[in-house]
């Protein structure tokens, strides 16, 4: 324990254990004292700690909210009828976890026939990670080189059109697709989502899933290639780490929240 704990501190979560006071190492006994295992004894329990980031990890894996708004219905109604509570909290994380990712794996295979092995690469990795917050553009977009940068920032921030962003760095619109794949495509190799290929043949299809999301609609469904699932992955990344983009609506937290009941959470 590291000797900057000078004074008593309450209720602070371990992975396993909720701890009830620390003190530096320097003192005699043990630096923490641990009072009771942290479980989940309500529904209402879970649903506090667990709606947002079950919503926020759906938006950043589809990128829109009603796709995102089902994922989380999905897990909180489904999964909430097998909960058998009381819990210790990382059991029930680790089930909703499991739901989630299964869910999102489902939206990838039946909108874009994605298979569910190349899914299932994810499930030890970044889509596993429930409880991490979206990463900033900025990590997003460090390793791109300065022209994949500047198009992917007038393309996300900016709200250019594929047209308007060819216009300025002055070559075709199916030139200027083509290197908004790429910018993707790149960041989607840098954070391990899959290889950097050079077939950039859907470039179309993904300038018009991005145009989608910036418009808050249900993209459409396409057979996506193994080159451009992982760009797409990169798309609904870059539009979840703009500020307040994957934060859910009231009307839809409201219709969850009525869910939940003493007794727990009723079937769908």
């Amino acid at each position: 324990m590291s000797s900057r704990y000078k004074t008593l501190r309450s209720g602070f979560v371990t992975k396993r254990v909720l701890v009830s006071e620390m003190h530096s190492a320097g003192r005699l006994g043990p630096p923490f004292r641990v009072l009771a295992g942290h479980t989940y004894r309500e529904p209402v329990q879970v649903f506090n700690r667990c709606m947002m980031p079950v919503y926020q990890m759906a938006f950043r894996w589809t990128g829109n909210r009603l796709d995102a708004e089902d994922v989380t219905t999905w897990v909180l109604t489904d999964e909430f009828t097998r909960l058998d509570l009381p819990r210790p909290v990382p059991d029930v994380d680790e089930q909703l976890i499991e739901a989630a990712v299964a869910a999102i794996g489902k939206h990838w295979m039946e909108r874009y026939g994605v298979s569910a092995l190349r899914w299932s690469a994810f499930l030890a990795g970044e889509a596993a990670a429930i409880w991490r917050p979206s990463p900033s553009l900025r990590a997003l977009l460090e390793a791109l080189p300065a022209e994949l940068r500047l198009v992917t920032v007038l393309r996300f921030l900016r709200r250019r059109t594929v047209r308007q962003i060819a216009n300025q760095v002055g070559v075709s619109p199916a030139a200027g697709a083509t290197l908004i794949f790429k910018a993707l495509a790149g960041i989607a190799a840098d954070r391990g989502l899959g290889p950097d290929v050079d077939d950039t043949s859907q470039a179309s299809e993904l300038a018009t899933f991005v145009d989608h999301l910036f418009a808050k609609r249900r993209p459409i469904r396409f057979a996506a290639t193994a080159a451009s699932f992982p760009a797409l992955l990169a798309a609904t990344s870059i539009h979840a780490s703009i500020a307040g983009n994957d934060l859910p609506t009231a009307r839809f937290v409201r219709s969850l929240e009525e869910g939940v009941t003493v007794g727990g959470w009723p079937a769908a």
